[in-house]
């Protein structure tokens, strides 16, 4: 009986404790993918490792793994530090993390610490000494400066979407919560895409006999389908709303270059009757974890978000991928792509692009390997397209039959004796976003007359 066991679950080969065996069973997860059969061997021995695979194939439990079997219990104090770039991505490793907890029964003790949270909770956490915590770069490096976390205890520290974290703008804070631990301890740093720069950038924070770990497997999942629409600027929202129309889509998330525009479009959408919500840096953190709710559990249909904002996102039954605005880099393409088709679920990527923004498909082409379809919308269904730059062009002004000479005299309008009721016919007349920007405007205006007075 234990051979067959044995044969049946593949993680035994790679040295687990029957409890962890035990609590992935319960997951039902019996065989490891190929990032987790090559990444937790090396974790285990103590090495510092670099890893690289696709989204989606199971790399939080590559590492939570070999970090819950070296856990020395007899100790009470952080024993592992694992960041990340996002705090949605916190937490998410945050529940993986205590769902194995749960299953094995290993007393780990886990915690949350993020910025956007209230530290004096936080700090009362800390308290209870959790072997295991998970949270934002800068707010752990708050709390080790104040000694309310013991560096010298911790064994390794992860880097979750590793090539985000050591960017310009976060790799001094990573730095010093790495000098805040001893140099015995193991480092691991794991992405989707890890470039050249980032491994030289790795290998000045990690030990000379670094092992460096790629998944073979294609690096976009195999069951997406990816097409473009061509469009021009102004329609390109008037394509968004077709797509969504046409496709209804269960779960779609809605991808933009700046986080700024993410509210106006959410406005946008809720406007024109589609239920949607934002992920967006100024949105507070009780907001961004009900977007976050509302969308996994069906109660918004459309999610927008920015490539940083959903770094390392898993929602379960997302059909759709629509780029709003074109990916930057051909490794954005790669994350945002990620998001649907995951565990083997077929799935839509549609990137809508202007005739100068085509050539960016062509690049994520040669990059990754990816043939795209050109599509539009005709009549509620995406069919195949052979638009071209002089289809989209501006339609020319048709002129009038009469002529110049028979043209009737044009008067002006009278205006209406009662001024407040011209201005209501022009708000009538002015879109959505205009009335917006007009009641801002009333409102400040009266805020600066009730300041003078």
């Amino acid at each position: 009986m234990e051979k067959k066991n044995e044969i049946k679950n593949g993680f035994v080969p790679l040295g687990l404790s029957p409890a962890l065996l035990s609590a992935l069973e319960k997951q039902d997860i019996t065989q490891p993918t190929e990032i987790q059969h090559k990444l937790v061997p090396e974790l285990l021995a103590g090495k510092d490792v670099i890893g690289r695979s696709e989204t989606g194939s199971g790399k939080t439990l590559a590492y939570l793994l070999p970090i819950f079997e070296r856990l020395d219990l007899s100790v009470r104090g952080t024993q592992a530090i694992i960041l990340t770039p996002t705090h949605e991505l916190a937490a998410q490793v945050f529940r993986q993390a205590e769902l194995l907890q749960e299953n094995s029964g290993i007393d780990a003790g886990c915690a949350l610490l993020i910025g956007a949270a209230g530290i004096a909770r936080q700090v009362e956490r800390l308290k209870s000494k959790p072997r295991i915590v998970i949270g934002s770069t800068g707010r752990i490096l708050d709390l080790i400066r104040r000694r309310k976390i013991q560096a010298h205890l911790v064994k390794i520290i992860v880097l979750d979407e590793g090539d985000r974290l050591l960017e310009d703008g976060n790799i001094s804070d990573v730095r010093e919560v790495i000098r805040a631990t001893l140099k015995e301890r193991q480092i691991a740093i794991l992405s989707a895409s890890i470039g050249a720069e980032t491994k030289e950038r790795a290998s000045g924070l990690m030990k000379p006999d670094f092992a460096v770990v790629e998944a073979e497997s294609a690096v976009v999942p195999k069951g997406l389908s990816h097409y473009y629409i061509l469009s021009s600027p102004r329609e390109k929202f008037v394509n968004l709303r077709k797509i969504l129309a046409g496709e209804k889509p269960e779960k779609a998330i809605v991808f933009l270059n700046n986080p700024e525009n993410i509210e106006v479009t959410v406005d946008k959408l809720c406007y024109h009757g589609i239920k949607a919500a934002g992920i967006y840096g100024t949105a507070g953190k009780l907001e961004r974890k009900t977007a976050l709710a509302d969308f996994r559990e069906g109660r918004v249909s459309v999610l927008v978000a920015s490539d940083i904002g959903s770094r390392g996102l898993d929602i379960e039954g997302v059909t759709h991928i629509i780029n709003l605005d074109v990916p930057e880099e051909p490794t954005h393409y790669l994350h945002r792509a990620g998001r649907c088709g995951r565990k083997g679920l077929p799935g839509t990527a549609i990137t809508i692009v202007t005739p100068y923004e085509r050539r960016w498909v062509h690049k994520y082409e040669k990059a990754w390997g990816l043939q795209f379809v050109q599509k539009e919308m005709s009549y509620g269904q995406l069919v195949n397209s052979s638009k071209t730059k002089k289809d989209i062009a501006k339609p020319a002004k048709k002129k009038s039959p009469l002529s110049a000479e028979k043209r009737p005299e044009q008067k002006a309008p009278a205006r209406p004796k009662n001024s407040r009721h011209a201005n209501r016919q022009t708000v009538e007349k002015l879109g959505f976003f205009e009335k917006k920007a007009r009641k801002l405007a009333e409102k400040e205006k009266n805020r600066q007359k009730h300041q003078k007075k």
